[in-house]
């Protein structure tokens, strides 16, 4: 059955028959588009008058004017392509039904219809017109490449960063080789989390352009959003029968949670705490995107152990949620021994199992030499010198051997090895030798081993998986130190334990901080691939601008929330969200303010905030 209206068919199959009347471009001209086109990108400016006599739509040249500042010029700029991407996702399961529906207008137009993701990545293209995929092949708007205003210019794909239906016609487009077609876009808005998750995109010949092909891009979104609230209907009931089918003995924690709902039994309830339930999400939303579903140790912020199982909830093959049986660990050690298990490392702030782990293990290295590996920022120098106990501590960086020369690098390692009392030499970056230092300070080391000094090392995990510098095989104790990534649990932990510290670098005398569950949430969503360093940088950059007892999300630095949406976000994304944050913060909160600090309505900052993942509900500006 076919679904388009009669009057419209002409427009996507012009031809004798068809209405001439309705193959419109509105009021652009051709040429003088051209034209202020090529002035613009000459000269960087273009005369209002100009652009309104060429009836380019307003929209288009705010465009333009953006991508001269993404540095996009001449006309050999192509869409970037992207490796690490799911094609099969709910967007992509819920558009495909829908389209299907519409297979016999497709199957009339002379159109090539393109899915996107919400930063511009086409997942989806469905052509029936051999001229129009030619075009789209030769380039490269095509499953897996980025078409965002970012890589390729003003095209239809910019709805994804005004959040309106957007229509590019021949000649407003950026690049000239676009020229010779119109794209039509509409986002896609989630009815759930209101955020664009992604567009639907329709191109067509530009002899061929019509109103109705906005129109009819606008019909299959809005059909796309029906079948998102359905679905999202569903899965809240598929949600709640998974919790009462496994919620059998009600003495044992039961949760079941997605990203909008939470449901837990009595016993759950009475053992977690809301900073709890925020890293049990962050935990459940990286056992399902790692699709891993045995049990992991969490420690709670009561400090109670437990082991957590993760049983994914699936729709038509979808990720619908999760459901976590809970269970305390009953550890026999902790109820004889009144003392942490490794008091050497008790001041080192941690209680995750990763942590455990490395107590347990740094407990049985004894008085050898041992080398002490991880990322950079894990606190590999902050274990050795708790390693040390209460020695003399001489720390050697790997990194001065060139700039020093190794010879007098040497002369220093040896004349802190030769001392006659005990002491601890700790060899900071020894893989930063080159190998004719390593191979000396390998000798010296093996030469003190029946010595009073002990030696420690620190290097990168790197190190350990090529090929064994000289130096680092005098070691056969290996502590590896986990990153802060492995062990967000700890996060309240190391929060408390840098405050302090903090407040001492700041020339500020120290009084209670309690970091509120939605910052511990926030910062559990970064990746920290400067670890524990970063964070210490984020705890003294919060405590330099805040006086109060408590720390929420909102007095989190601006980029850390921004970069901590639930989604990645794009370089022009990132750049929006920054300065979003910034604006609201500037305005005490006030939204109608805010927008206009920033140039926009109140209800496209609202659709803005949406859509990048930023939470106006928990942010206390």
């Amino acid at each position: 059955m076919n679904t388009m209206p009669r009057h419209a068919r002409g427009a996507f199959i012009p031809g004798p028959s068809a209405p001439q009347g309705l193959v419109q471009r509105g009021d652009l001209r051709p040429d003088r588009a051209r034209r202020v086109r090529d002035t613009f990108l000459t000269t960087g400016t273009a005369d209002f008058a100009a652009v309104e006599a060429a009836g380019i739509s307003p929209h288009v040249f705010d465009s333009w004017r953006r991508c001269l500042r993404y540095g996009l010029a001449g006309d050999d700029v192509r869409p970037v392509r992207r490796t690490a991407i799911d094609l099969e996702s709910q967007l992509t399961t819920v558009v495909d039904a829908v389209v299907s529906r519409r297979d016999a207008v497709l199957e009339q137009s002379m159109c090539g219809l393109s899915l996107t993701d919400g930063e511009g990545t086409v997942l989806r293209q469905w052509v029936r017109d051999r001229r129009i995929g030619r075009w789209l092949e030769r380039n490269d708007i095509v499953p897996t490449f980025v078409v965002d205003e970012t890589s390729v210019g003003t095209t239809s794909g910019m709805c994804l960063l005004s959040g309106k239906p957007t229509m590019v016609r021949g000649p407003e487009h950026f690049f000239e080789k676009y020229d010779s077609v119109t794209s039509a876009g509409v986002p896609v808005v989630h009815p759930v989390t209101h955020r664009v998750v992604g567009s639907l995109n329709l191109t067509s010949r530009f002899e061929d352009t019509s109103p109705v092909l906005l129109s009819w891009a606008m019909d299959l979104v809005r059909d796309v959003q029906c079948a998102f609230q359905e679905s999202a209907t569903r899965r809240e009931r598929i949600l709640m029968n998974a919790y009462l089918s496994e919620n059998r003995d009600v003495r044992h924690p039961l949760v079941a949670l997605n990203e909008q709902t939470i449901i837990t039994n009595a016993t759950a309830a009475r053992l977690l705490t809301s900073v709890d339930q925020a890293l049990l999400w962050e935990h459940t939303s990286r056992a399902i995107h790692d699709g891993g579903q045995e049990a992991r140790r969490l420690v709670l912020n009561n400090g109670t152990v437990v082991s957590v199982e993760c049983k994914q909830i699936t729709d038509g093959g979808v990720a619908a949620g999760a459901v976590l049986s809970i269970r305390p660990v009953v550890e026999r050690s902790t109820r004889t021994e009144p003392a942490p298990p490794v008091p050497a490392l008790g001041q080192l702030a941690g209680k995750g199992p990763r942590w455990r782990e490395l107590c347990r293990r740094a407990h049985h290295t004894g008085t050898g030499p041992v080398l002490v590996t991880g990322e950079r920022g894990t606190g590999k120098l902050a274990v050795a010198r708790v390693l040390a106990g209460g020695m003399p501590v001489a720390v050697v960086d790997g990194t001065d051997a060139a700039a020093d020369g190794g010879r007098s690098w040497l002369r220093g390692l040896e004349d802190h090895l030769s001392q006659p009392a005990p002491a601890v030499v700790v060899i900071r970056h020894c893989d930063e030798l080159d190998l004719p230092t390593s191979t000396a300070a390998a000798k010296l080391v093996r030469a003190c081993h029946d010595g009073p000094v002990r030696v420690i090392a620190t290097a990168k995990n790197s190190a350990r998986h090529g090929d064994l510098a000289p130096l680092l095989a005098e070691f056969t104790a290996v502590l590896e130190v986990p990153t802060l990534r492995d062990r967000l649990e700890d996060l309240p932990d190391l929060l408390a334990a840098l405050t302090k510290p903090a407040f001492e670098r700041l020339g500020r005398t120290p009084h209670p901080v309690r970091w509120m569950p939605d910052a511990v949430q926030t910062l559990a969503r970064l990746d920290w691939p400067g670890n524990v360093a970063s964070l210490e940088t984020v705890v003294v950059e919060v405590l330099r601008t805040n006086s109060n007892g408590y720390i929420s999300a909102g007095d989190l630095p601006v980029d850390v929330v921004s970069t901590a949406s639930r989604r990645k976000l794009a370089g022009l994304e990132q750049v929006e969200a920054t300065a979003i944050i910034t604006a609201l913060r500037e305005a005490r909160g006030n939204k109608k303010k805010a927008a206009d600090a920033l140039g926009i309505a109140r209800s496209t900052l609202y659709r803005k905030t949406r859509a990048l993942g930023i939470d106006l509900s928990t942010a206390a500006y």
